[in-house]
C-alpha cells in the first residue's frame, strides 16, 4: 500500500468505504473496475478511496504493485446507479487522475451483466516472439486457430521496436476454460510455435501479469548460443560422442541424469582449464545483456540454473549482473584434470523447479511474479 494507506486509516469516511460498509447490496449495482498505472503518488489511494466515499459507493476490493516508483493498481467500486451521486464518480476519478500525472482507465458491468456473463469469459495475453518479423500469413493462421477454439483476438500490439519480431494479442475466450480446455490450447499453440519456429507464451490477463519480479533462466542455447558441454568436448577429442547424447537429452529422449554422467565420463583427463578456453569463446545471445539490463533497472531479480557447469554459469552471472546461479560441477583431480564423474545435487528438470522456489522464497516473491525461460526438456 502507498503511502496514502495511514491516511486512510484515519478517515472514517475513506475507511468505511474499504470495508463496504456504505452501501448494501442492491439487485441494480454496478461494479466499476478502475485500472491506474504510472508513477506512485502519496496519498494517491486515500484520494481514489475518497472519490468512491463522494458517489456513495464501496471499494470492494483493491490490489496494488510498486516497482521502481511505477504503481500499478486495480481498484473495484461498487455504485447505486439510482443515486444521483454516483454520476460524479467517473468524472471525480479522471480529475483525480490528471492532478496525480496517472493513467486511468474503467472496466463497467451492471449486477446484471455479472448475473448472466459471471466466469463466462476470460482474457489472456499472447506473447509471439521470433527471431524474423513475423509475416502476415503466420499472424493470419493464427487467429484462425484461435477462432476454431472459440477465441476471440481483441487487440494486436507490437512490442518490438521497429519490426514485427515480437507482439502481443489480447485475446478472449467466448466460455470459461476448464483446466483441460486451458491445457489443449496451449498445447495447440506450442505445436503452432514449434511448426513455425516462433515461440507464444500464454498468460491471464490482470495485474499480476503486470508485476513479475523474480525471471530465472537457462543458460546454454539460452544465454548463450553454445552448449558449453560440447564445447568442452570438442577440446577433448570427443564432440561427436558427446553431441549425439545431448540432443537425445535436449529431446526428452534421455533421462538428463544419465545423459549428464555419460557425457562426464566422456571428458575424463582433460584439462579443467578447459573452462577457461570455453569462456573466452561464449557467444552471447542477441539482446541478452540489453534485457538483463532493463529488467535490473525495473527492480527484478535475476537468476541463470542451468543443467551445465558452475564453472561457466559463476562468469555469465558476473558479466550479465544476475543474482543467482546454479549448475551442475566436474569433479577436478588433485593434478587439475576432470575425473569424469560431477559432484553435488543434479541440476535436473525437477532441481530447477525446486531452485526456482527456493529463491522466490528468499525473495519474497509468490510463483505467480516469476517467469522461467528455457528451451529444452531440461528446463521450467
Amino acid at each position: 500500500m502507498d503511502d496514502g494507506s495511514s491516511e486512510m486509516e484515519g478517515t472514517g469516511e475513506a475507511a468505511n468505504a474499504v470495508n463496504g460498509m456504505t452501501l448494501n447490496e442492491s439487485s441494480t449495482s454496478e461494479k466499476v473496475e478502475v485500472v491506474v498505472a504510472g508513477k506512485d503518488r502519496p496519498a494517491l489511494v486515500h484520494k481514489l478511496a475518497m472519490c468512491a466515499v463522494k458517489a456513495g459507493g464501496t471499494v470492494i476490493d483493491l490490489q496494488q504493485t510498486i516497482v521502481e516508483n511505477m504503481l500499478n493498481l486495480a481498484m473495484i467500486v461498487e455504485l447505486d446507479p439510482t443515486n444521483p451521486e454516483s454520476n460524479r464518480f467517473y468524472r471525480d476519478i479522471l480529475v483525480c487522475g490528471k492532478n496525480s500525472g496517472v493513467h486511468i482507465e474503467f472496466n463497467i458491468k451492471s449486477e446484471r451483466e455479472r448475473r448472466v456473463h459471471s466466469g463466462v469469459k476470460s482474457k489472456y495475453a499472447l506473447t509471439v516472439l521470433s527471431a524474423e518479423s513475423i509475416d502476415v500469413s503466420t499472424l493470419k493462421d493464427l487467429t484462425l486457430l484461435l477462432s476454431s477454439r472459440n477465441v476471440r483476438v481483441e487487440t494486436i500490439k507490437e512490442l518490438s521496436q521497429g519490426s514485427m519480431r515480437c507482439l502481443e494479442l489480447g485475446i478472449k475466450t467466448e466460455q470459461a476454460l476448464s483446466r483441460g480446455d486451458l491445457r489443449k490450447l496451449r498445447e495447440d499453440l506450442y505445436s503452432f510455435g514449434m511448426n513455425r519456429y516462433i515461440d507464444i507464451a500464454m498468460q491471464a490477463e490482470n495485474l499480476t501479469r503486470r508485476s513479475r519480479r523474480l525471471v530465472v533462466m537457462d543458460m546454454d542455447s539460452t544465454l548463450i548460443q553454445q552448449e558449453v558441454i560440447d564445447e568442452l568436448a570438442k577440446h577433448a577429442g570427443v564432440s561427436d560422442q558427446v553431441k549425439e547424447i545431448t540432443e537425445r537429452a535436449m529431446g526428452g529422449h534421455l533421462d538428463f541424469n544419465q545423459s549428464l554422467s555419460q557425457r562426464a565420463a566422456l571428458l575424463k583427463g582433460t584439462p579443467a582449464a578447459t573452462f577457461d578456453k570455453v569462456i573466452d569463446n561464449l557467444v552471447y545471445t542477441e539482446g541478452a545483456s540489453y534485457l538483463c539490463k532493463s529488467l535490473k533497472k525495473l527492480g527484478y531479480r535475476l537468476a541463470v540454473i542451468s543443467g551445465g557447469f558452475t564453472a561457466v554459469t559463476e562468469h555469465v552471472r558476473k558479466v550479465l549482473g544476475l543474482d543467482y546461479d546454479y549448475a551442475n560441477r566436474l569433479a577436478v583431480d588433485e593434478n587439475g584434470y576432470f575425473t569424469g564423474e560431477t559432484y553435488g545435487p543434479v541440476v535436473n528438470a525437477d532441481m530447477k523447479a525446486d531452485l526456482l522456489v527456493r529463491i522466490a522464497q528468499e525473495e519474497g516473491i509468490t510463483l505467480d511474479q516469476t517467469i522461467a525461460i528455457g528451451d529444452g526438456a531440461n528446463d521450467l
